[in-house]
């Protein structure tokens, strides 16, 4: 991938979709992808998440908000826990799918139409 080509799937991304709050700091898309990656393991709690992350571009009150704003829309959904007052997190199908989708197209250089962008198709790049 070249470096237009990341700048073409980024670019490319709706600003109303739900990938798009998790893309504002790195923080967050790290979150995003921790969550999907342990898929509602229920040895993890939120702050569990919050904890694991290793960019901390962001305060953790200011992650726990984010997450409870996220699962309030509907974007990320609570599973059972080993414990009771511990709350897993997955993916909304929502979400996941567009998070596959968009990691999709980071290794093409021909991009499907989850990204915006039709406006560069006849682009000699």
């Amino acid at each position: 991938m070249t470096i237009t080509d990341e700048l073409i799937v980024l670019r490319g991304i709706d600003t109303k979709s739900v990938l798009f709050p998790f893309m504002k700091s790195i923080s967050k898309w790290e979150l995003l992808l921790t969550i999907a990656e342990l898929d509602g393991n229920p040895d993890y709690g939120i702050w569990n998440y919050i904890d694991m992350l290793h960019t901390r571009t962001e305060n953790p009150m200011t992650m726990y908000t984010f997450v409870k704003s996220k699962i309030e829309e509907g974007s990320l959904t609570t599973t059972k826990s080993e414990k009771k007052s511990r709350k897993s997190l997955t993916l909304s199908p929502e979400l996941a799918e567009e998070l596959t989708r968009f990691l999709e197209t980071r290794g093409k250089t021909v991009l499907p139409e989850v990204t915006n962008i039709s406006a560069f198709a006849n682009v000699d790049l």
